[in-house]
């Protein structure tokens, strides 16, 4: 009986079982379902991109804008979510059709990062170079590009020695190579070289950059990327409903500080020591009146107690606003972008002014599985005219000088002294710059039959056109009418420049077991040209005409032209290797020819190899040390070259800038001759960079602390440079391969989450560089080169002068020394023989670059608020210190700083010379500077999405920033610490407004 009831249940539980499979099979081959949801982040950000698979098919969907998805899939199905630098999920398909997911992870081991000719993955790479994304560019409201990087990215210096609006920066990746040709690092715009102003840009085009730094990550560029490459990449289109943006900022900008000059008693006081002191003056010589210190123009104002500002002429408050609109959007077949922008700029000198307009177009269409075809087209209108006025002149001019005559003109001498003129004088002068820029790149990739295979075609073309029109009319010291002469002067200058570039790769991908391989194959031409053409003329009947007019000039009328061509031919090889994922190695060939050397030497070899370790994932570390994520071990070697030189130093060269008058009456004729380095030189051939770079990438903590640590050697050989030769030969310089120079340095990048809460986190970003250069040899005899400044050992940019050790005082023998006096400035008896001779006593005093620079950056955020802050340093830079130069500042006569300590038998305890100090070694006076900026300051407001929505927006942004509030510095006399130059274009501190909208 139990044994009966036992095979009766037992049966049952068959039938059940049978009963529950095959209910669960007809489940299965149901209809699919209609799946939807959202994924965020572990913020509650929504996540736009995001991949949504069916696990075991190809079928798929992406995120839109607003984190929201919808995938059609069987009940029984498993759908994989993931996103790049998030851990993927996989979560089985819910009977209510309703799936919203949280993404979490690590977003730094698996960041993809844009490298030469492609894309990796950050931690497959075997080279140097730094990511700039979002969040960095966001840090700067600015709307200069290189504004944004300054401080930020180890070994790349950003120096803007002039702060005006729009105007160039120079850039430095690693210091400098090269002793006259240029060091200026290669740009990459969508992948087609860039070779126009990158203030041409608009930051909020730009999606991401990448700094390629050792040679292995910017070998693929050849003799291009010598000095590093910069490869920006804009904006495109993303799939999802189209998206409309508009950013805006408006703001106030005025100088970050001016020049604490003297004021009126102050500056009388001074022309007094000054007369006394150099002149022996005494009593009512000494009176502003009666005497002689000031000028009869300066005494007449002082009696009428008429005093000027002067720095208030030329500085001003000045209004930025910048706007852009743009759309975005796509299928899975056609993705576009569109973009158009307008800043106007003024400039907080007076006449000073940028006004840009920025039209930018991408689309990326897909017509089938193999056919991929994109374009994208950028075009630049940009104006900043205006004569601006003479910034040394205003800060040095005498308080009591005359700024306007009875008439309302500017007085052309304020202090009847015509080296330090009216700051104003010409600013009535009209003055007109344009210049448009074109860039149009395109790409088409072709996927071929055989598996991994793929042909990639890169095309660009880009144009660019100048025209500067001047004219001075009479109402300017330029073009004033005399007597003798008819007033009025004009200039036009009209420039042009188009290069194209067209490039074959050739791209094979596979990945067999634990090996994987990417081999890529290059062929790449490029050809530049510019020209130009100029006219100027003096005299004309009317101002009315302006510069249209120039032909009707009455005198010197001068025509001029120009035109300079170049082409480059290129062939490339690379293979990487990864094994199991731990072991890296690239290999890189490149053969470049370029036109600008002789047909000796055209085409050069360049080699690399670089190999990585990902230690962290091997057995004795992985797992066992809890709080190691990430740590790859990278090192690399190879060599660049370098063209960057004028073209046509192959060739002799004609001059014929000198006109001859044959016989009394005979008319000017213009010669050709064979100057003294117009000897071409037909052996000429590549400054060669060899570069070793080892690297260390580490994330510990669960990615709380993460970084980079690298370390370089580069030696630059077959330096370009002008040789100097025995006169004898008919010339006395040609250009020639010779000298040696070497970089090393270190680079530390580090990036911390300091706290992570559920509604505040706080992060920062250390950056460190440290570069060393120096001249290894010049021209093989082992011999500097004073007239230049190059020293063999030493610094490539240095001062080399006598050395101001102090001051003399009374009871001193300063007779030893010429020109020596009681306060005078005391130099340095470098050989010791009781002598001061140029050949003798002249020294090193310090190099003009950096002992290292660095910057701290911390970023809040609190629920929907957030805030920024950015500080960056300079130290150990030496300049030369203006202020300790008396006589070179004030000439005896003019202005000088409030507070100055200078020497007089009353105080001799003064750390500045004496006015009685003339300077007959005509030596300079140097410092050691260091300054930190705090470069920005931003408070912003997020407003919740379900707000936003509320008045029809899908998001709302609201920011307040000022950049540039102060810098620290053991010096404070100038207007631009990145200048040398007490009296540049002064650094502008702005506070801007932003307002962000997506609809």
């Amino acid at each position: 009986m139990i044994k009966e009831l036992h095979i009766k249940l037992k049966s049952w539980l068959m039938m059940i079982v049978v009963l529950l499979m095959a209910t669960n099979y007809s489940y299965s081959q149901q209809d699919p379902i209609r799946v939807k949801g959202k994924v965020t982040d572990e913020k509650g950000e929504v996540l736009v991109g995001v991949s949504v698979i069916i696990k075991g098919t190809k079928t798929g969907t992406l995120t839109d804008v607003d984190g929201n998805y919808t995938i059609q899939a069987a009940p029984a199905a498993t759908l994989v979510f993931s996103y790049i630098g998030f851990d993927p999920q996989e979560i089985k398909v819910s009977p209510t059709g309703t799936i919203n997911v949280k993404m979490s992870g690590d977003k730094t081991l698996d960041q993809v990062v844009v490298v030469g000719y492609g894309t990796a993955k950050k931690k497959d790479l075997t080279g140097g170079l730094a990511v700039v994304g979002k969040e960095q560019l966001s840090m700067m409201s600015t709307s200069n590009l290189m504004d944004r990087l300054v401080g930020q990215v180890a070994g790349f210096s950003i120096t803007t020695g002039n702060a005006a609006p729009g105007a160039a920066q120079t850039l430095l990746i690693r210091g400098e190579n090269s002793i006259s040709a240029s060091n200026n690092p290669l740009i990459i715009l969508d992948g087609i070289p860039y070779s126009g102003s990158l203030a041409d840009i608009d930051p909020n085009n730009v999606e991401n950059l990448s700094i390629l730094k050792d040679a292995s990550a910017v070998a693929i560029y050849g003799s291009r990327g010598s000095n590093g490459v910069i490869l920006i990449q804009t904006k495109r289109g993303a799939l999802g409903k189209a998206t409309v943006t508009y950013r805006g900022q408006i703001g106030m900008a005025e100088p970050m500080q001016t020049i604490d000059v003297m004021g009126p008693n102050e500056y009388i006081r001074f022309q007094q020591d000054i007369s006394r002191l150099r002149l022996g003056h005494t009593g009512e010589l000494l009176d502003p009146i009666a005497g002689e210190i000031i000028s009869i123009t300066e005494r007449q104002n002082y009696a009428n107690g008429i005093t000027n500002n002067w720095q208030d002429y030329i500085f001003r408050r000045a209004v930025t606003t910048d706007h852009q609109l743009s759309v975005s959007g796509g299928t899975e077949t056609t993705k576009y972008m569109a973009s158009l922008a307008a800043l106007q700029q003024d400039g907080v000198v007076y006449n000073s002014r940028l006004s840009r307009l920025n039209m930018t177009t991408n689309l990326d269409q897909t017509f089938n599985k193999w056919l991929t075809i994109g374009v994208g087209m950028q075009y630049t209108r940009k104006s900043d005219g205006g004569v601006t006025p003479n910034i040394e002149h205003a800060i040095k001019q005498s308080p009591y000088g005359a700024y306007k005559d009875a008439n309302g003109r500017y007085v052309p001498e304020p202090m009847e002294y015509a080296l330090i003129a009216n700051p104003m004088r010409n600013v009535n002068a009209v003055q007109d710059s344009y210049s448009n820029n074109f860039f149009l790149s395109g790409y088409t990739n072709i996927l071929l039959p055989l598996k991994g295979l793929s042909l990639r075609s890169n095309f660009g073309y880009n144009y660019r056109s100048g025209f500067t029109g001047t004219y001075y009319g009479r109402d300017t010291f330029e073009g004033i009418e005399t007597a003798n002469q008819v007033g009025g002067s004009a200039s036009i200058n009209n420039s042009h420049y188009n290069d194209y570039t067209f490039e074959n790769l050739l791209k094979y991908e596979r990945e067999i077991g634990d090996h994987r391989f990417d081999v890529t194959g290059l062929f790449s031409m490029q050809q530049t040209k510019s020209w130009g053409t100029s006219q100027s003329g003096k005299g004309f009947v009317t101002d009315d005409t302006e510069y249209f007019m120039i032909g009707s000039a009455e005198r010197l009328v001068t025509n001029g032209s120009s035109l300079s061509e170049t082409a480059m031919l290129s062939y490339m090889g690379r293979i990487n290797y990864a094994y199991k994922g731990k072991y890296m190695l690239t290999l890189t060939g490149r053969t470049d020819g370029a036109s600008v050397f002789g047909v000796n030497n055209k085409y050069a070899f360049f080699p690399v190899a670089a190999a990585a370790w990902h230690i962290g994932e091997e057995s004795f570390l992985k797992n066992k040390v809890s709080w190691l994520d990430m740590l790859k071990i990278r090192l690399s070697y190879g060599a660049n070259g370098n063209q960057a030189i004028t073209p046509y130093r192959t060739l002799d060269r004609l001059y014929s800038s000198v006109k001859y008058i044959w016989g009394d009456a005979g008319q000017a004729v213009t010669t050709a001759y064979l100057a003294g380095d117009g000897i071409g030189n037909p052996n000429l051939k590549w400054e060669t960079t060899y570069s070793t770079n080892l690297g260390i990438d580490f994330q510990l903590f669960k990615n709380r602390l993460s970084g980079t640590i690298d370390a370089y050697i580069s030696r630059t050989k077959d330096l370009l440079m002008i040789r100097t030769v025995p006169i004898m030969n008919g010339y006395n310089r040609i250009w020639d391969n010779v000298g040696e120079t070497q970089n090393k340095g270190f680079e530390v990048t580090l990036n911390s989450v300091n706290v992570k809460g559920r509604d505040f986190t706080w992060s920062s970003t250390g950056v460190f560089s440290l570069n060393r250069d120096k001249i290894v040899e010049l021209r093989g005899d082992g011999l500097d080169d004073i007239a230049n400044n190059w020293y063999i050992g030493k610094p490539l940019r240095v001062f080399y002068d006598f050395n101001v050790i102090g001051l003399w005082q009374a009871n001193e023998n300063y007779t030893v020394q010429p020109g020596g006096v009681p306060g005078g400035a005391k130099v340095e008896d470098v050989n010791g023989d009781g002598k001061y001779t140029a050949t003798g006593d002249r020294k090193i005093i310090g190099s003009k670059n950096p002992r290292y620079t660095a910057s701290f950056a911390n970023r809040f955020s609190y629920k929907n608020f957030y805030a920024s802050a950015l500080v960056t340093g300079v130290f150990g830079v030496w300049r030369d210190d203006h202020m300790a130069n008396m006589g070179a500042w004030t000439f005896g006569i003019t202005n000088y700083v409030h507070n100055a300590n200078y020497w007089t038998p009353e105080n001799p305890g003064g750390t500045i010379v004496s006015p009685a100090y003339l300077n007959t070694l005509q030596h300079g006076f140097y410092k050691k500077v260091n300054y930190v900026q705090v470069r920005n300051i931003t408070f912003g407001y997020r407003v919740p999405q379900n707000v936003a929505k509320k008045i029809g927006l899908s998001g709302i942004d609201i920011n307040a920033s000022v950049n540039n509030l102060h810098t620290f510095s053991n010096i404070r006399q100038v207007l631009n610490y990145d200048n040398t130059w007490m009296a540049s274009f002064p650094t502008a501190r702005s506070y801007m407004f932003g307002l962000n909208v997506n609809f």
